[in-house]
């Protein structure tokens, strides 16, 4: 390929990922205009079809990359998926084909095809489970799994991961510490600054124009998300104080948390909004004053990343990766130990009862250096490809 002088190289990557997400969106976009390279995605999944999936994406950022949105539902749609893969790797030429996750029948097939006509590839894990496989055949899922892992370890070119956990996961897992490298979740601020959703709910308008501390809850409504231990600290709380909580999500326990808040005499200033789109997401972090994440697990959490750099007081639990990585206690935000009620009450209370006299937490939040931005991840790509 003809390069011109002073130029950075152009390199083709071709990316095989699940669901289609506004901040994937932002990162690609990020490296397809630095000229420095193209992109092809594939999502092999038009959405998560499990049963807890919740997400529900039906607009994304304008993508400045080429790519193809899959099914990938049920098994036909499965298998459609890895045959459309197999075939673009085989008729595309790349300098790498970064693979997201190895458990999916589209993604083992990508791993192997990438092998067998010895393409360069990049596994990309959030974090890796290292608990042994639950249920039947459990023996079984294990060799499976270890034995994939040690295909990959053995063979790609680099595997990332998200941030301490993700670091700490993939050495459990057996990987050599020189091929790990930290590729985080990221989003494009500047997209989340001035996104304009068409259709805002009018008690969210009411509360910003009523002058309410609004706090923001975003996440899947399932048990590890710890909706249950914000409610139980925020219900201990003086009732006396001016505040409401925006729920944003969908999932199978809904229903049970709308229940819940009523049992807990919050109901009155809980407003249950459902799975938002991407700009309309947007709105409500930005409309918010405090942002809370107290997932009892989570691999990263984009919010926490969402909320530091537009300035907002985040609180976010000890599982959470984004708030290990990101938040230094007391400095640019807060950390509680997951699941603990009492200690979570105990940061909100003075943010509520005195007013938000945290504008210097905020300012660190915005201008903090452990802030990662899509171009970050793009130099850690860049310098895998081209030093490999």
């Amino acid at each position: 390929m003809s390069r011109k002088e002073g130029m950075l190289p152009k390199y083709r990557v071709l990316l095989v990922e699940l669901e289609p997400t506004h901040y994937k969106t932002d990162l690609w976009n990020v490296v397809a205009a630095s000229g420095t390279a193209e992109v092809f995605a594939i999502y092999t999944q038009a959405k998560n079809w499990s049963p807890d999936g919740g997400h529900n994406y039906l607009r994304f950022p304008r993508s400045e990359y080429e790519y193809a949105v899959l099914t990938g539902r049920g098994l036909l749609g499965t298998l459609r998926a890895a045959l459309f893969v197999m075939k673009s790797i085989i008729a595309r030429k790349t300098d790498a084909v970064l693979v997201c996750g190895y458990s999916q029948i589209p993604t083992i097939c990508a791993l192997l095809v990438s092998f067998i006509l010895r393409r360069r590839f990049l596994l990309f894990v959030d974090e890796f489970n290292n608990a042994r496989p639950p249920g039947r055949f459990s023996t079984l899922k294990l060799i499976v799994r270890e034995s994939l892992r040690k295909f990959c370890f053995n063979y790609a070119a680099a595997v990332l991961v998200c941030g301490r956990k993700g670091i700490e996961s993939a050495e459990k897992a057996g990987c050599q510490a020189g091929k790990i490298h930290d590729f985080p979740y990221v989003i494009d601020v500047a997209r989340v600054r001035k996104d304009a959703p068409e259709v805002i709910p009018e008690p969210c308008l009411a509360d910003v124009g009523g002058g309410s501390t609004v706090i923001f809850f975003s996440g899947r409504m399932i048990e590890r998300k710890g909706l249950p231990t914000l409610f139980a600290a925020l219900a201990s709380l003086d009732a006396g104080e001016e505040w409401v909580l925006w729920i944003e999500g969908a999932g199978p326990e809904l229903e049970r948390y709308m229940g819940m808040a009523r049992e807990y005499g919050l109901d009155a200033r809980c407003r249950f909004l459902g799975f938002c789109q991407y700009d309309l997401h947007s709105w409500l972090i930005r409309s918010a004053d405090i942002v809370v994440v107290p997932s009892l697990e989570d691999n990263w959490g984009i919010v926490v990343d969402e909320g530091l750099q537009l300035g907002k007081v985040v609180i976010s639990s000890d599982a959470t990766g984004s708030g290990r990585d990101r938040i230094e206690n007391g400095i640019n935000g807060h950390i509680f130990p997951a699941g603990n009620s009492r200690a979570l009450a105990d940061i909100l209370a003075p943010l509520l009862g005195g007013g938000l006299a945290e504008d210097a937490v905020g300012e660190a939040a915005r201008n903090s250096p452990r802030n990662i931005k899509p171009a970050d991840n793009l130099s850690t790509l860049s310098r895998i490809i081209q030093g490999s």
